[in-house]
């Protein structure tokens, strides 16, 4: 048995009986008291004070569930130092993955991936859902590698896949055969992505009928940029109601939204919730390459290029933020660490204003989100995966990003130890 006393505990990963009365706005979080027997968390309490005996006093350290990444990119993940983006902009991206692909062997995308999956584990992260690319049959050595590495890191990261793929191939000859093959390597959902086109609607429904057919759920890519006429969200949210499809369905991005007029936008969310929609912003990918001005560079870009995070969670629309695309064309920067996530999403978006919610989007509402039961919580029968840092409240935790951290698994504790670059090479 483990027990940690005194760890003061965000309220919103908390159960409501140990949670209430609820904490005060500037420090939502409650000091707890928290067995671990085996792999499960047997009992959390509010805390009876410190205590003589073989507890570990943490002394009101903040802690948090194990992080739930909720939408990645681990087949291109560590591509930078070979395939850079100078530019920054999102055409340059595509086209230099594009190039890249060449590269992406078995060996070197279970090096590059493993590597991903390693810092991701070192910083506290348990569930992770990457997007593989696929085309036929080139996707079939992406998902092989993914399939291998989910076994070779089951028991520690819970790792969901999904085909990422133009949505109109599903809609041509090839649709069946792109989805068999994702589902074949164990994908949990049909992914894709698409501009906006006449015939979008159309390929909609048939994307929702092969996904019905198979009893799968939808992740899909949409309105990555700053057009307000891209309305693939909008045109989505309208396919899934006339289709009547209850499954999951989840879009990332979303950010030409927050460029629509506001009437425009309201309607629009008004229908994400009627479909049921829920959607994963990227704030460092999306602040990263949105609003890249030219054709010179550097310009000062004048929005963030996040989706409307106030709006849709107002709304009732369920919401997660995630660490996407690490050191590639897409995103130049980043280390799969979901606290960084987290508090440059909080940054980004204002979500101070609503801080005792706030942590839901690395933790309950992604595990929510992709269908991941029991994590991101931190209570009775949850899994015992926790994160301790040395900050004793959320000011000093937002204050100092990339602090230190322990790691608790099941019964043992352990400090962080995040890879060195040189396993890369």
């Amino acid at each position: 048995m483990l027990l940690l006393k005194r760890a003061r505990v965000p309220a919103a990963v908390l159960p409501a009986p140990v949670a209430l009365p609820a904490p005060g706005p500037t420090e939502p979080s409650v000091l707890c008291d928290i067995e671990i027997v085996g792999t499960r968390v047997t009992s959390v309490r509010r805390s009876a004070g410190a205590s003589p005996g073989a507890a570990v006093d943490l002394d009101g350290a903040l802690v948090f569930p194990g992080f739930v990444d909720a939408h990645v990119h681990l087949d291109k993940a560590h591509t930078w130092d070979r395939a850079p983006n100078r530019s920054g902009r999102f055409q340059e991206a595509l086209e230099t993955l594009s190039r890249d692909k060449e590269n992406w062997t078995r060996p070197d995308l279970l090096r590059r991936a493993g590597f991903a999956l390693h810092c991701a584990w070192e910083h506290g992260t348990r569930v992770v859902r990457t997007h593989v690319d696929t085309w036929l049959p080139w996707g079939e050595v992406n998902h092989a590698a993914m399939q291998e590495l989910r076994g070779a890191w089951k028991g520690r990261i819970t790792l969901q896949t999904v085909p990422l793929t133009a949505v109109a191939n599903y809609a041509g000859s090839q649709g069946d055969a792109v989805a068999d093959l994702a589902l074949r390597y164990g994908a949990c959902a049909l992914g894709g992505w698409s501009p906006m086109s006449p015939d979008l609607p159309a390929q909609f429904d048939r994307l929702i009928a092969i996904a019905r057919d198979r009893g799968v759920g939808l992740d899909l890519h949409v309105d990555e940029n700053g057009n307000p006429g891209e309305e693939v969200l909008r045109t989505l949210a309208e396919a899934v109601i006339r289709n009547g499809f209850t499954l999951p369905v989840v879009c990332g991005h979303c950010c030409s939204l927050s460029v629509q007029a506001p009437e425009r936008q309201r309607s629009t969310i008004a229908l994400v919730r009627e479909a049921g929609i829920r959607v994963v912003s990227l704030p460092m990918c999306n602040l990263y390459l949105q609003d890249r001005r030219g054709p010179e560079f550097p310009r000062t870009p004048q929005w963030r290029g996040i989706t409307l995070v106030h709006d849709l969670l107002d709304a009732g629309v369920p919401l997660a933020c995630a660490s996407d695309n690490v050191r590639d064309a897409f995103f130049a920067y980043g280390d799969f660490d979901a606290s960084e996530v987290y508090i440059q999403g909080l940054r980004l978006a204002h979500l101070d204003s609503r801080l005792g919610e706030s942590v839901s989007v690395v933790t309950t509402a992604a595990a929510d989100i992709i269908g991941a039961a029991g994590m991101g919580r931190v209570a009775e029968g949850a899994p015992a995966h926790l994160v301790i840092f040395p900050a004793r409240s959320f000011s000093e935790f937002l204050s100092r990003p990339g602090s230190r951290r322990r790691l608790v698994d099941g019964e043992s504790i352990r400090d962080a130890r995040p890879p060195g670059y040189e396993e890369l090479r």
